[in-house]
C-alpha cells in the first residue's frame, strides 16, 4: 500500500505547482517533502464517525423542533485575527470529544482559520495558513479565479448555517486517532455533531459550520503535506454541504461526491489503482473499520463518480445532493431532475465496460474524459481451451476474463441468474467493439487471432443484494506458453524526449526460442506527464556489440507505436507485439528500444526516482541499475541541468513475454498437453489469492510459497494430482505485506512465479 501512496503523492506534489507562487509571497517558507513519515498514508475521517452520525440522525428524527432553537444564536461570530477559542474536537480512537485551545490566524471572505495552539510554529506556520485561505477563497488548480468554497457550492449546493455566519471555521489540529507512527492517519473530517444545539445529548457541540484538518503526522509546512491538506478542504466541505440536504445519505454516495469534489477542484483522482486491483467487490459496501481496505472503497467511489461526471456533467450532482432520496434512487432522481436520460443501472454496466476499454471513440459511454486510468486486474488465458470452471461475482461488482492468444475462440457462460450480464470487449490492432454475450449459448469469434488479438469478457452482477454464480468453458485453436524474461524492478535513468539519439534500450537474453508476444512498461508520472499528440515507439534491434552501452544493431520486425493518450501511469501497460513479427532465438541477445515516435510538441521524460529536486544527469552510454539489470540510456550529449519540476516525471520499467510453444487444441476431456503454472489472481492481493496450474498426466506435485529471501512460508500442495486443471487458494492473513514466490514441482517440471501481498 505504501507504494501506491508514494506514487499518489508524487502526483500531488508535481501537480500542485501553483502553490509555489503563493508560498513565495509569504514571509515564511514552505519546505519540500512528502508531508508525512514513510510507511504512513492519509485517510479521510468523516466516515469513521458513523456512530456519532447515527446519533445525530436519531436525534433529528425524534426532535425535529430542536434544530429551530439554533435560530436564537447570535448573528455572527465576533472573530478577528488573534481571537482565541477552545473548540471541541473528536478523539476518533476513543469516540469522545475534548476541548482544543486555538487561535485565529486568518480571516478570509469565506472562512476563519484557527490553529491549535500546541501545533503552531512546528507543523503549521503563517505561510501554510495563508495558502489554505487562498485556496479555500480564491483559487484552485482547476480555476485561477475560483476557490474551493465557490467551486464546491456551485457543484453540490449550499452549506448549512446553524451559526448564522457565512464563514466556515477551519480548525488545524493534531487529530487524535489510532495512528502510532506508521499506517493510516486521519487527515481531516466533518462532524455533524457541531450542527446540533447544545443539549444533554450533545453537550460538546460547537454549534458552528466547521471541519478539521490534521497537523500531525501531516506536516503543513511541507509542500506535500500542504497539498494533501488543501485537497482535503474540498473533500470535507462537500460533506458539510451534503449534510445540509440529507442527514442519512449512504456512505458510498456521500464519499463519492467528496472525492469527486477534489477532482472538480483540479486535484488528482484518488488512487485509481486500488480499485483496479479489486473490481470484484460490491460497489456500495463501505468498510468503515478496516483502515486498509477502506482505501479501496475510496478509490472505487472516486472512479465511479468521476465516470458519472464525465457522462452526465458536473451539474447533475447538485440535483443528486438535493434529491430527497438516497443511494442509487437518489442518483436516478438527480439524473431525472437534471434532464439526463441516463439511469444508474445502465451507468453501472457501461462503467464496468469503460474500465477495461476506456475508449470514447468506440462509444462515448465506454470511456472516461479523465485521462489515463489503470485497467482493472483480470484473469488472463493464453490457451483458449478452458475446462469447466465455476466462479462468482459479488453484488454490484464485476469480473474480467481475458483471452489473449490462440484463434477460433468459442466460449459458453452458464447461469440462471437474470442479474448476471456478460459483454465481450474485442480489441485488435485496428478494430475494437463491444458485443452482447447470451448466457447458456455458445459465443463464437472466428476473427480471434487475426482481426482481434484480445477478447475481454466483462461478467457483471447487477443485483444489489446477492452474489451471482456462473460457470464457463472455452475452446479454440493454438495458444501459447509465456516465458517472462528480465524483469527490471528499479527505475531507469533521466531522459527527455524528443531529441536526436535519445532513447532507452533494455537488453534481454532469452533462454528459449519463439516469437515476441508483448512488451510491458510501467509508467510513474504526474497527471499530464506525457505531453503532446505523439506516440511511444517500441522497436526491437539486434544486440551486436554485447558490451555495456553498445549501440543497437539492425531492426528486427516492425516497430509498434502507441499513442501517449493510451498510456496509463502507475500501472503496467502491455503493448501487444504479435503483429511486429519479431522472432526470438535462445541465447541470442536483443534489445528493446523505447523512444518518442515524433518530435512535434511531444515531451517524454524518464527520470530516476532519487527523491531529489534535480535528478541525476545521465551522459552518453551510461548503464543504469544494479545486480545485472540491463538498462541503457542512449544519448550523444549531456542532458544539462534540467530540474524535475521543469517537466513531468516518467519512470519506466519493462518486461517481455515469449511464446515457447504452440499448444494444440485440447481433447474433449479437457486434459492439457503440457504442464503449466498461471499467474495468481488477483495480484496484488489481500488477504487471499488463487493459483491455477495444469497437469498433462497424473503425478506427484508440490506447490510451495516462499518469502523474498527464500524461506518457506506455506505448502499448498504436496501429493498426487490427477491430470487436468487445478485451483488452489493461498490465504496470507498471517503474513506481512511484501513480495512472495510460488514454486511448483512435478518430476522434472519446475516453475516459479512472483506474487505480491499488500495489506
Amino acid at each position: 500500500m505504501q507504494h501506491y501512496f508514494i506514487r499518489q503523492f508524487i502526483v500531488f506534489i508535481l501537480g500542485f505547482m501553483a502553490c509555489a507562487t503563493l508560498h513565495a509571497q509569504s514571509s515564511e517558507i514552505i519546505t519540500t517533502g512528502r508531508g508525512f513519515p514513510p510507511n504512513s498514508y492519509p485517510i479521510h475521517g468523516s466516515d469513521l464517525l458513523w456512530k456519532q452520525e447515527l446519533e445525530v440522525q436519531k436525534f433529528i428524527a425524534q426532535h425535529p423542533e430542536a434544530l429551530k432553537s439554533n435560530a436564537l444564536h447570535k448573528a455572527a461570530w465576533p472573530f478577528g485575527l488573534g481571537s482565541t477559542r477552545s473548540w471541541y474536537a473528536d478523539n476518533i480512537k476513543t469516540g469522545t470529544r475534548y476541548p482544543v485551545p486555538s487561535t485565529c490566524k486568518k480571516v478570509g471572505p469565506n472562512c476563519y482559520i484557527f490553529v491549535e495552539d500546541a501545533s503552531w510554529g512546528t507543523r503549521v506556520n503563517q505561510a501554510a495558513v495563508d495558502s489554505i485561505e487562498k485556496y479555500f477563497d480564491s483559487i484552485t488548480p482547476a480555476n485561477p479565479s475560483m476557490g474551493i468554497f465557490a467551486t464546491d457550492t456551485s457543484a453540490f449546493g449550499n452549506p448549512p448555517d446553524v451559526d448564522h455566519d457565512p464563514r466556515i471555521i477551519i480548525l488545524l489540529l493534531d487529530i487524535l486517532d489510532t495512528y502510532s507512527g506508521s499506517g493510516g492517519f486521519v487527515e481531516g473530517y466533518f462532524s455533524s455533531t457541531n450542527e446540533m444545539p447544545v443539549s444533554v445529548q450533545f453537550p460538546t457541540s460547537n454549534v458552528a459550520e466547521m471541519f478539521y484538518i490534521d497537523t500531525n503526522p501531516l506536516n503543513l509546512t511541507t509542500s506535500g503535506g500542504l497539498t494533501s491538506g488543501i485537497s482535503t478542504l474540498a473533500h470535507e466541505f462537500q460533506h458539510m454541504i451534503n449534510y445540509n440536504y440529507k442527514k442519512n445519505e449512504i456512505t458510498f454516495v456521500n464519499e463519492g461526491c467528496s472525492v469527486l469534489a477534489e477532482v472538480n477542484c483540479g486535484f488528482p483522482i484518488y488512487n485509481p489503482a486500488l480499485y483496479a486491483n479489486e473490481p470484484n467487490h460490491s460497489l456500495l459496501v463501505w468498510r468503515y473499520n478496516d483502515l486498509t481496505h477502506v482505501l479501496n472503497d475510496y478509490s472505487r467511489a472516486a472512479r465511479f463518480f468521476v465516470y458519472l461526471r464525465d457522462q452526465a456533467g458536473i451539474g447533475v450532482f447538485k440535483k443528486i445532493v438535493a434529491s430527497t432520496q438516497i443511494g442509487t434512487a437518489g442518483i436516478d432522481a438527480g439524473l431525472q431532475a437534471y434532464g439526463s436520460p441516463l439511469r444508474f443501472n445502465g451507468i453501472l454496466q457501461d462503467w464496468f465496460i469503460a474500465n477495461i476499454l476506456d475508449d470514447r471513440s468506440v462509444d462515448s459511454l465506454y470511456g472516461y474524459s479523465y485521462p489515463k486510468l489503470p485497467k482493472p486486474i483480470e484473469q488472463s488465458f493464453f490457451n483458449p481451451n478452458i475446462a469447466l470452471t465455476t466462479d462468482s461475482v459479488q453484488n454490484y461488482a464485476v469480473q474480467y476474463l481475458a483471452f489473449k492468444a490462440g484463434s477460433q475462440l468459442r466460449a459458453t457462460f452458464t447461469s440462471s441468474n437474470p442479474a448476471l450480464i456478460i459483454k465481450a470487449v474485442e480489441i485488435g490492432p485496428s478494430a475494437k467493439r463491444v458485443l452482447d454475450v447470451t448466457k447458456n449459448v455458445e459465443f463464437s469469434e472466428p476473427s480471434f487471432g487475426t482481426t482481434y488479438y484480445e477478447i475481454h469478457f466483462v461478467v457483471m452482477n447487477t443485483d444489489p443484494n446477492s452474489q451471482a454464480l456462473y460457470s464457463y468453458t472455452a475452446s479454440g485453436t493454438g495458444g501459447i506458453n509465456r516465458t517472462t524474461l528480465s524483469y527490471a524492478s528499479s527505475e531507469a535513468g533521466y531522459m527527455v524526449l524528443p531529441s536526436a539519439n535519445k532513447k532507452l534500450a533494455v537488453r534481454f537474453s532469452p533462454p528459449v526460442s519463439g516469437q515476441l508476444y508483448s512488451v510491458s512498461v510501467e509508467l510513474n508520472y504526474a497527471a499530464d506527464a506525457i505531453k503532446g499528440s505523439g506516440k511511444l515507439r517500441v522497436s526491437v534491434c539486434q544486440d551486436t556489440s554485447g558490451s555495456i552501452g553498445g549501440i543497437p544493431g539492425a531492426l528486427i520486425g516492425t516497430p509498434v507505436d502507441v499513442p501517449f493518450s493510451q498510456l496509463v501511469g502507475g500501472s503496467w501497460n502491455e503493448i501487444n507485439m504479435q503483429g511486429a513479427g519479431v522472432p526470438v532465438t535462445a541465447g541470442t541477445d536483443f534489445q528493446i528500444v523505447v523512444e518518442a515516435a515524433s518530435t512535434s510538441g511531444d515531451t517524454l521524460q524518464i527520470s530516476i526516482d532519487d527523491g531529489k529536486t534535480t535528478p541525476t544527469n545521465r551522459t552518453s552510454s551510461y548503464r543504469i541499475g544494479t545486480n545485472g539489470l540491463n538498462w541503457y540510456n542512449r544519448a550523444d550529449t549531456n542532458y544539462g541541468n534540467v530540474k524535475a519540476r521543469s517537466y513531468e516525471n516518467l519512470l519506466l520499467t519493462a518486461s517481455i513475454a515469449v511464446p515457447t510453444a504452440v499448444i494444440e487444441t485440447a481433447t474433449q476431456t479437457n486434459v492439457p498437453l503440457r504442464y503449466g503454472l498461471e499467474q495468481n489472481y488477483p495480484n496484488p492481493f489481500n488477504p487471499s489469492t488463487t493459483i491455477r496450474f495444469q497437469m498433462p498426466s497424473k503425478g506427484f506435485v508440490t506447490l510451495k510459497i516462499y518469502d523474498i529471501i527464500g524461506r518457506e512460508v506455506a505448502t499448498l500442495v504436496n501429493g498426487f494430482q490427477e491430470a487436468g486443471p487445478h485451483n488452489v487458494k493461498f490465504d496470507a492473513s498471517n503474513q506481512p505485506s511484501g513480495i512472495y514466490l510460488y514454486r511448483i514441482t512435478s518430476g522434472t517440471y519446475v516453475e516459479t512465479k512472483k506474487l505480491v501481498l499488500i495489506k
